[in-house]
């Protein structure tokens, strides 16, 4: 079973973007290597953009972004 873009964290608390933030590269695939695109959307929630696998086990990794024009963080 493969599953389409999939919501991986939802964050109840903290700040969220005021637009999408594209975040890039932000994990990895165990097994097939190939990295994994993601976004930080305006609910709080990070979305893995492509889907997952059922057999896929995702590798996160930390990253510094810097902050696009036109973004707050409220």
């Amino acid at each position: 079973m493969k599953v389409g873009d999939y919501p991986v964290w939802l964050f109840k608390a903290g700040v969220k973007p005021s637009k999408t933030v594209g975040l890039g590269c932000v994990a990895n695939l165990n097994g097939p290597a190939y990295g994994k695109q993601a976004r930080w959307n305006t609910d709080g929630s990070v979305t893995l953009i492509g889907g997952v696998g059922s057999s896929d086990i995702v590798q996160c990794f930390s990253k510094t972004i810097p902050v696009p024009d036109g973004v707050e963080f409220v």
